[in-house]
């Protein structure tokens, strides 16, 4: 049984619940669970970070779920589902794109590129609130990998889009989390090479397969040009807190 915090652009708020396959009907378990997540969360309160909310996501197919967090108090969310596609790392196409003129493709370089990919995400996906210590703080989380945040970088050493990919290697899975273009650079490929790029990276890592969430179409349309294909509808619970 484990939890892993993860960073959106809304802020640290949201977390992932996994189970063994053995134990996913488990209730005592889930409860648990979920109590240790709101246990955090109330830590944190006390600790002064500002949360007014947090959220999870999980599949359609999971209908259980829905009923153990409406138990707990959260709400559906009123907006448009997300959707979750997956791609088949022995599958993706050829060949590998070129950067255009004026972009490379690399890895993240340590400290010295910390302020480029903050201000890249911040502009794709204004309003945000994330800053250098919350980067930083991902960036010390296991099982982050530097090899495997992949970036394009401009000429003059901007970052012009980022992907951070994550691998199981218990499971010889990925995901692929977060992608963002600054809005300087979009409608050039960038996010598609990106993409590209951690995928195959991810293969040579072990991976066989690969994950991504996104509830927007022109992201769709990206990732699936890369090799994704839909797979299920993502939907997510929303509770209040306070201190």
């Amino acid at each position: 049984m484990s939890t892993r915090w993860c960073r959106r652009t809304s802020g640290p708020r949201g977390f992932d619940t996994y189970m063994v396959s053995e134990r996913r009907d488990d209730e005592r378990l889930w409860s648990e669970l979920l109590g240790s997540v709101e246990a955090i969360v109330h830590h944190r309160l006390r600790a002064g970070d500002e949360l007014e909310e947090i959220y999870t996501w999980f599949t359609n197919d999971n209908l259980r779920m829905a009923a153990r967090l409406e138990a707990r108090g959260f709400v559906r969310s009123e907006g448009p589902d997300g959707h979750v596609l997956t791609a088949d790392l022995a599958k993706l196409p050829e060949p590998v794109p070129v950067p255009p003129g004026g972009y490379e493709l690399g890895c993240m370089a340590g400290n010295a590129d910390v302020h480029w990919r903050v201000e890249s995400h911040r502009a794709a996906f204004a309003p945000s609130d994330l800053t250098v210590p919350i980067d930083e703080r991902v960036r010390r989380t296991w099982p982050y990998r530097p090899e495997l945040d992949r970036i394009v970088r401009t000429s003059d050493g901007e970052i012009a889009a980022c992907c951070i990919a994550w691998l199981d290697e218990n499971n010889d899975a990925g995901l692929l989390e977060p992608v963002s273009t600054h809005r300087a650079h979009q409608n050039r490929g960038l996010a598609r090479l990106v993409v590209g790029d951690a995928l195959r990276i991810l293969g040579k890592a072990g991976a066989t397969v690969a994950q991504v969430g996104t509830s927007s179409p022109a992201a769709r349309a990206a990732y699936t040009a890369t090799g994704f294909r839909p797979w299920k509808r993502e939907i997510t619970f929303r509770k209040r807190v306070k201190a």
